[in-house]
């Protein structure tokens, strides 16, 4: 691609993020989908997966010389993010700040920390709301709560506990 390449933003139809970007590589397309790890609670069990920053859009580098109308034809594309008609390049800068910082990451965020407010939802205290005392190594996160007036702490599982709104 020439110096005058530029990022811009497409959108994905629903569900066709990655079937958007294998077509657009195999058309010869630099594109950028931003990444981070995660943990989530997989039938009961705690897992790290890679999870997509933006869901259902990608960066794409373009110029003027691109194939723009095969854009439109590409499986899984919708279109290019615009405003007034006009598609508008994304500034370099926060394509470098996005790999830069997804790079430096390493460790996913944790499910709960200590002060997170938390709703019980198995087991004999369900639907009672609980605060996170701390977590441990093993996963295990304990959680105050009030019981006949006194503070209590008690071991929960991630799979027995959820953010509270």
């Amino acid at each position: 691609m020439s110096q005058s390449a530029k990022w811009y933003l497409l959108q994905c139809k629903p569900q066709q993020q990655a079937r958007a970007q294998w077509h657009l590589d195999q058309q010869g397309f630099e594109c950028y989908t931003p990444q981070h790890q995660i943990k989530r609670v997989v039938r009961e069990k705690v897992v790290t997966r890679s999870e997509v920053l933006f869901p259902g859009y990608l960066f794409i580098k373009l110029n003027l010389e691109s194939n723009w109308r095969s854009l439109r034809a590409t499986r899984g594309v919708s279109k290019v993010v615009s405003f007034n008609g006009m598609p508008q390049p994304v500034n370099d800068s926060i394509i470098v700040a996005l790999k830069h910082r997804l790079s430096e990451t390493t460790e996913p965020a944790p499910l709960y920390t200590s002060g997170d407010r938390v709703l019980i939802t198995q087991g004999c205290f369900k639907d009672i709301e609980a605060i996170v005392q701390s977590v441990r190594a093993d996963e295990r996160i304990v959680v105050l709560m009030k019981i006949m007036q006194t503070e209590q702490a008690i071991q929960m599982t991630p799979a027995q506990l959820a953010k509270a709104s």
